[in-house]
């Protein structure tokens, strides 16, 4: 734990990095936000918790990924809708974050996993197929020697330590991390079949890196579990998987970079939903597992341009499979059919980044690339359990297209501290396996997938202005326009109780909904940072306000769902010799559960607090509050009433680092 938001701190000489090389001067242009490390790491310890205290930043709910199902945990901005998949694309050393089949980020491979930082860019253009929104380049810490361990109300305990030690040319590590807790009852009102919502995740990772002559290596190894429990007995969820890259630099005339990585994921989880009387539970759904498979390489080069131009020229190709095992139609508490869907998906990409500054005070950049992408033959087949006879087959052919994307920036500084910013982009994201191929259910709600989902486009312009006077002082707005055009989106389409194509029966009270490609959404408003230091003092503030509307489908001047008006954090930290406190104040405006703007979620305020006083010169003592008001935060909805997030959660721990030698 640590200061909420502290201003930059100096920069810190690293062996090597998996980063892109040379991250462009362009990145300015780009309204880039560098987010130290420090501010990564909130009263939870959580890095998405300390996202969603960036203005226009949000998880599709606002759950705790501690109770959460983590296919509603896809990372996106400016009100650009969202569900599974995450529209911006989250990284880590280079290497995508997101699963194979559905694309949302897997938050628990981060759980106690050190970070030296991070770098957001909001608005499209970057990054390929993943990157609609934006892009969040997470870089990994060496890890060192240290140790925490605290413990929270409804008996929480966490835990992460590392140990490292040097190498002949370089250093090797393993970090870990641990997280329990017994949760909470999701609803004020529960029933004699409502449980608290008990979790259980780890992770665990190597890291080794070496410099030989110009070329520097780091290779890392990780593996993860995340276990979860929804609110009833029985409604058990878990993700779990492996990572493994490998990233290159050679230094010369030339800087070379080469980043591959390959993953492993699983996923299962039981769908149980409760009566009018919260008190008979009934099984609606046993996802029982969900292989997946990714791989990509990207290779990037850097020709010598001299001190005032900079241009990165790459190539990459990203690989993904995954097949989803079900069984469902439950009677008498007995499943009766099965169901297997899934596919493939690649994408090859040509791409360039490159920045001129064409004279002191302006810099021009540019971005562009060039995808091309494939989907294998998909599948989606149900059948009798009892005698292995087919109900339902649904394959998809094979298709392909080719995506163009990129973006125009420029940052002209008339004086010193003042900077104005504009640029414009296009980006796309491509259907994940699970939103072509794979139908669910959620409570008594179903929705059916659809193979012939187009991808997503956005088109987008914004201007900024900002001051800063002094190194450590930071203030910027910006003002954004967004087009967000055949966005994926469950559009509810009737009402139980009866029988639906691809669903099959919805009982009374469940809505029949499917993936579908809409008009488009369109969002404008301003995103505002503030980082202001007061002696020992530092004040942060962040803040977005998007006005966005749905167009077509019948949900013309609809608002996305779970897309708040106003959201934005505030917070106060300080710091004296080992001592530290902090605050945070987050809001999260009201907002609609569904896409049809019928089930409103209140708004809602949040305080959390910090604080560690040093015992000697490796120990100290943490004291952290989550919601110490305990507001209500609304998610959703369970039956009739709202589902609530994070309750008052209290801490106490205690950190040990040795002293630097």
């Amino acid at each position: 734990m640590s200061d909420a938001l502290p201003p930059q701190p100096p920069a810190e000489t690293i062996l090597v990095s998996g980063r892109a090389i040379t991250p462009a001067a362009g990145a300015e242009a780009f309204g880039a936000l560098n987010i130290p490390a420090e501010a990564l790491n909130p009263a939870s310890g959580r890095v998405e918790e300390a996202l969603r205290a960036l203005g226009g930043l949000q998880l599709f709910r606002t759950s705790s990924t501690r109770t959460a199902n983590p296919t509603s945990e896809g990372l996106t901005a400016r009100a650009l809708s969202g569900n599974a998949a995450s529209r911006i694309e989250v990284t880590l050393d280079g290497v995508p974050l997101s699963d194979p089949f559905f694309g949302f980020v897997s938050w628990g491979a981060l759980v106690g996993q050190p970070l030296a930082g991070a770098q957001l860019v909001r608005g499209g253009g970057l990054g390929g197929p993943g990157a609609l929104a934006g892009t969040l380049e997470l870089t990994s810490a060496m890890p060192a020697n240290a140790a925490m361990l605290r413990g929270g109300s409804r008996d929480s305990l966490e835990g992460q330590g590392g140990i490292a030690t040097q190498a002949a040319g370089g250093a090797l590590g393993i970090s870990g991390g641990f997280s329990r807790g017994d949760g909470y009852k999701l609803v004020e009102e529960p029933g004699p079949g409502d449980v608290a919502t008990r979790y259980r995740q780890w992770s665990l990772a190597g890291t080794a890196r070496t410099q030989v002559g110009a070329l520097a290596l780091v290779a890392r190894l990780s593996g993860f579990a995340d276990q979860r429990l929804r609110g009833v007995e029985g409604a058990d969820i878990e993700s779990r998987g492996g990572d493994a890259s490998l990233g290159a630099t050679l230094e010369g005339a030339w800087r070379l970079g080469l980043t591959a990585h390959a993953k492993l994921r699983d996923f299962s989880t039981v769908t149980r939903t409760l009566d009018s009387t919260r008190t008979v539970a009934t099984t609606a759904l046993d996802q029982v597992k969900t292989p997946a498979s990714g791989w990509g390489v990207e290779l990037r080069a850097e020709p010598p341009l001299g001190e005032d131009s900079a241009l990165q020229l790459g190539a990459g190709y990203r690989s993904a499979e995954g097949r989803t095992i079900e069984r469902f139609r439950f009677q008498l508490g007995e499943p009766t059919r099965g169901r297997v869907a899934g596919g493939s998906q690649q994408v090859a990409s040509l791409f360039l980044n490159g920045s001129h500054r064409a004279t002191p005070q302006l810099l021009l950049t540019a971005a562009g690339r060039v995808d091309r992408w494939r989907l294998g033959a998909g599948e989606l087949s149900e059948f009798d359990l009892a005698n292995g006879a087919p109900t339902l087959e649904e394959p998809s052919d094979a298709r392909s297209g080719t995506e163009l994307s990129g973006r125009l920036g420029a940052v002209w500084r008339p004086v010193p501290a003042v900077r104005l910013r504009a640029a414009g982009y296009r980006g796309w994201r491509l259907p994940t396996l699970n939103e072509l191929y794979r139908p669910f259910r959620a409570g008594q709600d179903a929705t059916a997938a659809n193979a012939t989902l187009n991808p997503e486009h956005l088109w987008g312009a914004e201007a900024s202005l900002g001051w800063q006077p002094l190194a450590a002082v930071d203030l910027s707005a910006t003002f954004f326009w967004n087009r967000l055009s055949d966005p994926i989106t469950n559009v509810t389409l009737g009402a139980g109780p009866g029988n639906f194509p691809g669903v099959g029966f919805v009982a009374a009270g469940g809505r029949y909904r499917q993936r579908q490609n809409l008009e488009a959404i369109e969002a404008h408003g301003v995103e505002a940072d503030a980082r202001l230091p007061l002696g020992p003092f530092a004040l942060t503030a962040s803040g977005a306000w998007v006005d966005a509307e749905v167009k077509g489908g019948g949900l013309d001047g609809y608002r996305p769902a779970q897309a708040p008006e106003f959201s934005g954090s505030l917070a106060l930290g300080w710091q004296r010799g080992g001592w530290s406190a902090s605050a945070m104040l987050r809001h999260f405006g009201a907002r609609f559960e569904d896409d049809q703007n019928n089930r409103r979620l209140p708004a809602a305020t949040t305080l959390d607090l910090e604080a560690a006083i040093p015992l000697g010169h490796m120990w100290r003592v943490e004291l952290a509050a989550e919601n110490l008001t305990d507001a209500n935060v609304a998610t959703g909805f369970s039956g009739s009433q709202l589902e609530r997030g994070q309750p008052r959660t209290l801490w106490i721990g205690l950190s040990w680092r040795p002293a630097a030698r």
